[in-house]
């Protein structure tokens, strides 16, 4: 099992615990800190984190990240591009030493704080479900095109925490006696979660009691609701689509939230690596809907659909 390990509180807590269950013999135990040297004291804690790690009696590999390879990502901010970079050191690691699965200190308010940014940005179910416990993800999931390297590698993510109330992890972090990375990062109001984790939730919480706990479960009762809708859609992509291209017709007699998670799928199964938005799926239906004459629509990336007579047709241009 590979930890994500920081060295803060979170990530503390749950690399003991999976510590403690390794010691029955059921999982052996790993960590992974990434640096990404955005700060002068991350050096520092990356030493922090790898010597209470061997407190605990588990190995863990330091990745620094290349200020180069974060450069590379075009269009997006730091923060974003720190992500990415994040997630691709730790495939990497989890490939090195045969690691299937990634475990993240992700807890009930960090639930809370993904599902309100995904609702102030207009997301629908899938963005309303927050967080999975546990899910596939693909790494690079951004254009390979945007990267240096192009190895693609599917990691099992798990979250155990998930359903945890934020002050009882780092009360039991905290028991442990030992040193605990604090990252000053987090109390910048610029950045969107941490507005939303020292600010508007505790508003929240002010103003309704046990909010957070509300949108962790929420998150829980959508992604049930998203599970049935995909599948419903899944099963409509196979009835529609014959060879590559989907069936006009098939598509419009479908209820409208259905027709937006077929083409998402659609799009999302020929071309994995290619971020649609919604806004681009609702182009290419308002375009379906118009009767007569041949359209395109571009989705991403050079990735176009072609709208002629009853076919819908994937194309990426040169």
């Amino acid at each position: 099992m590979l930890v994500g390990f920081s060295g803060g509180a979170d990530s503390l807590a749950l690399l003991a615990m999976l510590v403690a269950l390794g010691r029955t013999g059921l999982i052996a135990v790993r960590a992974v800190h990434v640096d990404h040297g955005l700060r002068p004291s991350s050096a520092a804690e990356a030493s922090t984190a790898r010597q209470v790690a061997a407190r605990l009696g588990v190995e863990c590999d330091i990745v620094a990240v290349d200020a180069d390879r974060l450069a590379g990502h075009r269009g997006v901010g730091i923060e974003e591009a720190a992500r990415r970079e994040r997630w691709r050191a730790f495939a990497e690691v989890a490939t090195a030493h045969g690691s299937v699965t990634i475990a993240l200190g992700h807890h009930q308010r960090d639930q809370a704080e993904t599902v309100l940014l995904h609702l102030a940005r207009g997301a629908g179910l899938a963005g309303a479900s927050g967080m999975s416990s546990l899910t596939t993800i693909r790494i690079p999931w951004w254009a390979e095109s945007d990267v240096m390297g192009g190895t693609v590698r599917t990691v099992q993510v798990w979250r155990p925490l998930l359903d945890a109330p934020v002050d009882e992890v780092r009360a039991f972090a905290e028991s442990l006696g030992l040193p605990i990375v604090q990252d000053p990062s987090n109390a910048d109001l610029a950045l969107r979660r941490n507005a939303v984790r020292h600010e508007v939730l505790p508003a929240l919480e002010r103003a309704i009691p046990g909010a957070t706990a509300g949108l962790a479960r929420f998150a829980a009762l959508a992604a049930e609701d998203e599970a049935e809708l995909d599948r419903q859609a899944a099963e409509l992509l196979e009835a529609s689509v014959i060879e590559g291209e989907m069936r006009r017709a098939t598509l419009m007699a479908m209820p409208v939230a259905l027709r937006r998670r077929v083409v998402r799928l659609w799009l999302a199964i020929a071309y994995p690596a290619v971020e649609v938005s919604m806004d681009r799926v609702d182009a290419v239906l308002r375009v379906a809907e118009l009767p007569g004459g041949r359209r395109v629509v571009e989705v991403g990336q050079r990735v176009v659909v072609v709208v002629e007579g009853d076919e819908l047709r994937l194309r990426r241009r040169g």
